[in-house]
């Protein structure tokens, strides 16, 4: 039992560590926000799937819906994303990223390669895989969330 606990321990603190990291290695300041603003994370949730809804956004940005409808007028009148009506349904809109928006999403992205140059291969492989068992106990997570409320 204590060993369990010292490794999710060790868990929590790794997680940490590595969202400390990451921001070190990926964030700037002012104009050179880095890539965990919530400008470049909706530009690159933009630009992995076609069309995304407003409320997807909130849901994996876990933003407010006023925040996120303040951050797309910005991006939109920036020409970084489009907003568009679904043609079956009027009532609902949907993002997509527009070529200015790839444009200074893959600068951002070029940036952050630059500082591991020398062992992208080897940092990649180990970033997949731990993204890949990451994604496993996020799923995880959601499942037993969602039995817990439906037990109630």
């Amino acid at each position: 039992m204590e060993q369990t606990k010292e490794l999710n321990n060790l868990f929590s603190r790794n997680i940490i560590e590595l969202k400390l990291i990451s921001d070190r290695i990926a964030e700037g300041k002012g104009e050179k926000a880095g890539i965990f603003s919530n400008t470049y994370q909706i530009l690159y949730i933009l630009d992995r799937k076609e069309k995304v809804t407003p409320k997807e956004l909130i849901a994996e940005l876990n933003m407010a819906k006023s925040n996120l409808a303040i951050l797309a007028k910005k991006m939109i009148s920036d020409g970084l994303i489009e907003s568009h009506k679904d043609k079956s349904n009027k009532r609902e809109i949907y993002y997509n990223i527009t070529e200015s928006g790839k444009e200074m999403l893959q600068e951002k992205l070029d940036n952050i390669d630059t500082v591991c140059e020398g062992d992208t291969k080897k940092v990649t492989n180990i970033i997949i895989r731990a993204v890949e068992e990451l994604r496993k106990l996020e799923n995880k997570a959601a499942s037993q969330k969602k039995r817990k409320t439906n037990a109630k």
